[in-house]
């Protein structure tokens, strides 16, 4: 029903990889051309290459990350306004008051230098949340941004959420994501971790994570290891 390639190297600002791969596409398509062998779909475009150029649109495309509302690289044209489409977070299970001169976590690569409130979460790199992380990421906690600190867990991470005013027990935290008019985007995950946006989001692991569905701003359906729950609406 179709024919297509796939571009390599759509993250190059120039464009003349891709120009010369479709080329050689079309070159392809002139041969069938000749043995009269028609194939109806012809795509070649992913998501770079549609925001890239729409010479590149024949009469199919592909979108693949951006139907989740993220840009596939920093080099990618921004022609048109996207929205993520999905944001991970956790809530806070545990605080604790830690005076200067502690060591948190394994390795003890962090170390208070003053007192210190500790928040636990419970997520940690077998959930999908980077170890790269460790000591350089931040989340989002009542709408200000708080520092990981110690090594990210298997099960666990923790947060210095000492300048947060009134925190508790049972706040949502926001890993990536929104919360009031703080955002932490995926790209800058991505850039922290050396990484790339397909990355930080295939990791969060699929099992292990909750996924709670939104429709019309609410909640309608959670899929969890306990199976679907399709929530009152």
């Amino acid at each position: 029903e179709g024919i297509f390639t796939h571009f390599a190297a759509t993250n190059e600002e120039d464009g003349n990889y891709s120009r010369k791969q479709f080329e050689e596409y079309k070159k392809a398509l002139l041969e069938l051309e000749r043995e009269r062998i028609n194939i109806p779909l012809e795509h070649v475009a992913n998501s770079a290459a549609i925001l890239n150029s729409s010479s590149f649109h024949l009469n199919a495309v592909r979108p693949g990350i951006i139907i989740y509302g993220l840009f596939p690289c920093p080099e990618t044209k921004r022609t048109v306004q996207l929205k993520p489409a999905a944001e991970f977070k956790t809530k806070i299970i545990f605080l604790k008051e830690v005076p200067a001169g502690k060591s948190i976590g394994y390795g003890r690569t962090y170390t208070t230098t003053k007192p210190t409130r500790i928040a636990t979460l419970p997520v940690g790199y077998a959930d999908g949340y980077s170890c790269p992380l460790s000591n350089k990421g931040e989340v989002l906690v009542r709408g200000e941004r708080a520092p990981i600190i110690g090594r990210i867990c298997m099960d666990l991470c923790m947060i210095d959420v000492t300048h947060v005013e009134g925190v508790e027990i049972g706040d949502t935290v926001v890993l990536w994501g929104k919360q009031g008019s703080e955002m932490i985007s995926v790209e800058e995950v991505a850039q922290k971790t050396g990484s790339i946006v397909y990355e930080v989001i295939c990791t969060v692991d699929k099992e292990r994570v909750p996924k709670v569905f939104i429709k019309n701003g609410k909640p309608f359906k959670v899929k969890s290891l306990l199976g679907n729950t399709l929530l009152a609406g």
